[in-house]
């Protein structure tokens, strides 16, 4: 990945300043990838639970449990018992989005499958860490959730960008509880040059600007195609309102986490025996398709394919990914 030079922005005035910034936050919105305020608990996070669920339709979820883990209090929704021969399906989104990017993968697979959807910390309806954390310490956090659900049986890790890198270093650390993985415009990579200020700018944004029109719109255009902007709907007022709603200092800490402190995946992606499906968008200006073919080309069970989208294809793209999935699913060997 290129990054944009590491110049120091030097404007006398104050038209100058802001323009800086605005150009600033451009550039910084084209590399996102996914990816202290006190933890929310009890009658504060169900409040923020609520109020969630407002902009777009209500989805089909009840109201989330909120769990310690080794990253803070997740928010979890559990839709239960699936039907007969269907999967676990852990779901967990990208940064600067909460569950709700998987609206449509939700109403269509409710039923058929378990569905445990979590927040990531800073997240949503979740509390916030406390402190930064790695991915592996999220994938750690997820094991702790599937334990106080008595989740036994190998799970499905569906995961966005900062939810792929939480699937890859779930199968990792937890091989015989992972029966597949799907892991969406995941940046299994980390550029040899380290975070650029692009990346620090987003960071930055997270903590002071999350709520602004500007932040928002920025980080909008990169995650999704501007037909899907230009169209709104639920998933898009949904985004808009969470980061809205966000806990500045919660969120900037995550954030930081993911995109300035991740370790790579990639050179380690080789280990994992699960069936993995990489789905990649073909119009990602932040990660584009050919680092996600070129790791579904080194696992022993990797599959590729590429959809019409930017960098959220669950949103861009719902009905196509979700089909890709489902026959992904349907093609698995049968569980022991």
């Amino acid at each position: 990945m290129r990054f944009p030079p590491r110049s120091p922005l030097r404007h006398s005035r104050p038209a100058g300043r802001i323009a800086a910034a605005t150009t600033s936050l451009t550039l910084a919105a084209a590399l996102l990838s996914a990816c202290g305020a006190p933890t929310r608990s009890g009658a504060d996070a169900a409040a923020v639970a609520t109020t969630h669920a407002e902009p777009g339709t209500a989805l089909p979820l009840s109201a989330p449990g909120f769990m310690p883990t080794s990253v803070g209090n997740l928010a979890v929704y559990d839709t239960g018992s699936a039907a007969a021969g269907g999967e676990v399906l852990v779901l967990w989104s990208s940064i600067l989005s909460d569950h709700r990017i998987y609206r449509s993968q939700i109403q269509a697979w409710r039923g058929q499958h378990r569905l445990i959807v979590v927040d990531g910390p800073g997240h949503g309806a979740s509390g916030a860490a406390p402190g930064p954390f790695s991915m592996a310490a999220c994938a750690q956090a997820l094991a702790q959730v599937l334990d106080a659900l008595g989740v036994s049986q190998p799970v499905v890790v569906v995961g966005t960008s900062w939810g792929g890198l939480v699937a890859g270093e779930f199968a990792l650390a937890h091989p015989a509880r992972t029966r597949a993985l799907v892991m969406l415009n995941t940046p299994v990579s980390t550029s040899p040059a380290g975070p650029g200020f692009a990346e620090r700018f987003v960071t930055w944004g997270a903590r002071w600007m999350h709520g602004t029109a500007l932040y928002r719109d920025g980080v909008a255009r990169n995650f999704f195609l501007d037909a899907t902007r230009a169209g709104g709907g639920p998933v898009i007022d949904d985004f808009h309102d969470h980061l809205s709603r966000a806990d500045g200092p919660a969120l900037a800490v995550a954030v930081r986490s993911v995109l300035l402190e991740r370790q790579a995946l990639a050179p380690r992606l080789q280990a994992i025996q699960a069936p993995v499906l990489f789905i990649a968008g073909r119009h990602d200006k932040s990660y584009p398709p050919d680092s996600l073919r070129s790791a579904a080309a080194t696992l022993p069970r990797g599959h590729f394919e590429l959809v019409d989208s930017a960098h959220i294809s669950v949103v861009d793209a719902p009905q196509q990914t979700t089909a890709l999935i489902d026959g992904f699913l349907a093609a698995l060997p049968p569980l022991r």
